[in-house]
């Protein structure tokens, strides 16, 4: 696949040094760019008007004077909300500087914010070299697994991994959500998940992958190639890879297969799981493009186009899905949640319009896929729930066991 080219159109927060604030200047570039835009709304309206005005007989020369004073005054206007909009973020910055280190591991509600704003505008950030853009790392046991790990560290791990790779706007902790689906069939474990289980059933070692999701798909894929090339290189006892991508993540492990074709780790995979990725799209974002077309089919809309086609290049990625397919790779497992239940009167057309809610059961299941393939729709599980429920888990466990068995 080609790689996708970065944009060059969307606002760009300022280079920041070390000793910078970082939240403050991302919003301060946002504010200006819907202010702009909300300008030039204001403006192709009013010039539609005074046009309209200044056709009529006799009205032309005061209408031209009354248009000149209003776009004085509504530039004054807009002036002093984007001078107010500077102030604040000034003021919010010495406060950020003072209290918070924008260069520091984030956590908790913080991480959240960062994998949500990297995924809005996370192309931008790297560009523009901002601390808010997150690199892209592979974790064990809640430590860095980068070029300052210990040797120790590597040789901890075991025979068997498997490489967590969340979706759109996630981070690593997403694959721990929804502990409460496991109530009937754990009720005495603190909050089950995956790569725990996989751990205590196959001593299969959870490593989970934390990404920049605004960045284009392919630069993503190779990011992922690299760092299981440094996997296999300091940690050659690692002899059995699995790889476990949810929506999005789904993608980036299916390409990171296909950039990597005959390499040493590509060999090591047993199969690659895509829980709900849009293989074929997700129908959410090709609504947004035709919206952001549309837009700019005229004088007045042309702004909000213009904030529209603002998205990240990930987002963007996400309409084509992947296009084009590998002649070799690893087997898929691909798994589609679909909100109708199996008892569900017009289940079907649920499924086929609505799949899991964000990704359709075609696209999930994408039937041009040949080979060794197996693919399975658990009814009644939304997009979110694919991430940590007991349903997807005996499939995940069927797999290993079968890999392990043939």
């Amino acid at each position: 696949m080609k790689k996708p080219k970065r944009r060059d159109s969307s606002p760009k927060p300022p280079l920041p040094s070390s000793d910078d604030a970082a939240y403050a200047p991302s919003v301060q570039v946002a504010a200006k760019a819907v202010t702009t835009r909300v300008q030039e709304m204001h403006t192709a309206i009013s010039d539609k008007t005074f046009r309209a005005v200044q056709a009529v007989p006799g009205l032309s020369v005061p209408a031209g004077l009354v248009q000149r004073a209003h776009d004085a005054i509504a530039g004054g206007v807009y002036a002093a909300v984007r001078g107010g909009a500077t102030v604040v973020t000034r003021i919010a910055a010495e406060a950020e500087r003072a209290f918070a280190d924008p260069a520091r591991p984030a956590q908790g509600r913080e991480l959240t914010l960062r994998s949500a704003l990297n995924a809005a505008a996370g192309d931008a950030l790297a560009q523009a070299g901002s601390p808010l853009a997150v690199d892209i790392a592979l974790h064990a046991r809640g430590d860095l697994l980068d070029d300052a790990a210990s040797p120790e560290m590597w040789a901890g791990l075991g025979p068997s991994a498997a490489v967590f790779i969340h979706g759109l706007a996630c981070d690593e902790r997403s694959w721990q959500l929804f502990a409460d689906a496991w109530a009937d069939v754990e009720p005495t474990a603190a909050g089950p998940h995956y790569g725990a289980l996989m751990e205590r059933e196959f001593s299969v070692v959870p490593l989970y992958l934390r990404y920049n999701t605004g960045l284009p798909l392919g630069e993503n894929a190779a990011g992922l190639a690299a760092q299981l090339d440094r996997l296999v290189a300091q940690a050659p006892q690692v002899r059995e890879l699995v790889l476990i991508g949810h929506s999005m993540g789904g993608l980036v492990a299916r390409l990171a297969c296909d950039l990597a074709v005959g390499s040493d780790w590509v060999a090591r995979v047993r199969w690659v799981a895509c829980l709900g990725s849009p293989l074929r799209g997700a129908p959410l974002e090709k609504i947004g493009h035709f919206v952001a077309a549309a837009l700019g089919t005229s004088d007045v809309t042309r702004p909000l186009q213009t904030l529209a086609d603002s998205r990240s290049q990930g987002v963007k990625d996400l309409r084509h899905g992947l296009p084009t397919l590998a002649q070799t790779r690893p087997p898929l497992r691909l798994v589609a949640g679909s909100l109708g239940q199996e008892a569900m009167r017009g289940r079907h057309l649920v499924r086929r319009v609505l799949g899991d809610g964000l990704v359709t059961t075609r696209s999930a299941l994408d039937a041009r896929e040949a080979g060794d393939v197996e693919r399975a729709e658990v009814p009644g599980l939304g997009h979110m729930a694919l991430l940590n429920h007991p349903r997807v888990y005996a499939l995940l466990r069927q797999w290993l066991i079968d890999a392990r068995s043939g």
